[in-house]
């Protein structure tokens, strides 16, 4: 009986509040409008519209991105050329950070490489899997015994030894000879 009350309560409040509101207590009623918006179809872009295909890229950033590419060094080219025969240089990002000239290779099909100032690779990331080139035989067959269906997408190689990462997000640590020493969050 009570929630009844109280029910009635605010039904009243509420229609007492909206009538008093109103101004000029019902001696004529106000019409209110509500204006209504209309669904506007989806059109499908066309075929030819730049929305449907990738946009080319600016010459002079094209050229820049060349110029970057060109001032690598040969040992990194060749490295690329070896082992992603397939791709292109899209991008470079030189990287003075720590002490020497260090290389962020960006490849035209995803893969992102870093190179030392000694140009020896140091991170291979690719949401594609990293080549087995890459992967020490002891951590892949860890991986594959532990961890089947899953793909290595970032191996990174550390003083102390690697850090790889999977498809699902887990990261796994290695030392120097490819012996699991456990996860990181």
């Amino acid at each position: 009986m009570n929630k009844m009350y109280f029910k009635v309560l605010s039904v009243g409040v509420i229609l007492f509040t909206l009538w008093s509101c109103s101004g000029n207590n019902g001696a004529e009623q106000q019409q209110v409008v509500v204006p209504t918006v209309q669904e506007q179809p989806v059109q499908a872009a066309p075929a030819d519209s730049t929305m449907a295909q990738p946009q080319a890229q600016d010459p002079a950033q094209a050229q820049a991105a060349a110029a970057t590419a060109q001032s690598l060094p040969e040992a990194i080219t060749a490295f690329i050329k070896q082992h992603f025969p397939n791709a292109t240089i899209a991008g470079v990002e030189p990287d003075h950070d720590h002490g020497g000239l260090e290389y962020d290779v960006y490849l035209s099909d995803g893969t992102q490489l870093d190179f030392d100032a000694n140009n020896q690779w140091e991170k291979v990331e690719s949401m594609k899997g990293v080549p087995a080139f890459f992967i020490p035989k002891a951590i892949a067959t860890y991986v594959k015994s532990n961890y089947q269906n899953m793909v290595i997408t970032k191996i990174n190689k550390e003083y102390h030894g690697y850090e790889v990462e999977l498809n699902n997000g887990l990261d796994l640590n290695f030392d120097n000879s490819g012996r699991f020493l456990g996860m990181d969050d």
